[in-house]
């Protein structure tokens, strides 16, 4: 592993990339969208749910290795809790922000992207991590 690599891995860094990268989602998630450009994709939205939420999970999860091992207990936490910050942003959106709405399908393509985000750092960590 390179030393950039390493630096990037170290927990402070992993913390700064977390939470910046949660106030960004938070912020993609709330800000009005008329101030988007259309795209006339059908469910493009949802696909973005997906990744943001898919690296959401990765990057927390490696914050968390680079604590303590990651078992079972320590993933399903990171997990809850992402799906938990999910669901409050959509709740947010229909409840504070007049341009925007709730959508139950938001929550599943933001499960989808938690699931995909833990099954990808699973595959990471077996490929990478555990290979010294």
């Amino acid at each position: 592993m390179t030393q950039g690599t390493r630096k990037l891995l170290e927990a402070k860094s992993l913390r700064f990339i977390g939470i910046t990268y949660t106030l960004f989602i938070t912020f993609l998630l709330l800000f009005p969208t008329t101030n988007f450009p259309k795209v006339e994709v059908p469910s493009i939205d949802k696909l973005g749910h997906v990744i943001l939420f898919s690296i959401l999970v990765i990057i927390w999860l490696f914050f968390v290795l680079s604590k303590t091992e990651v078992g079972k207990f320590t993933s399903i936490w990171v997990v809850l809790i992402a799906f938990f910050y999910g669901i409050i942003i959509e709740a947010s959106q229909g409840l504070f922000f007049e341009s925007r709405t709730a959508d139950v399908w938001d929550i599943i393509a933001n499960s989808a992207g938690i699931l995909m985000g833990w099954l990808i750092f699973q595959k990471i960590r077996k490929l990478f991590i555990l290979k010294k």
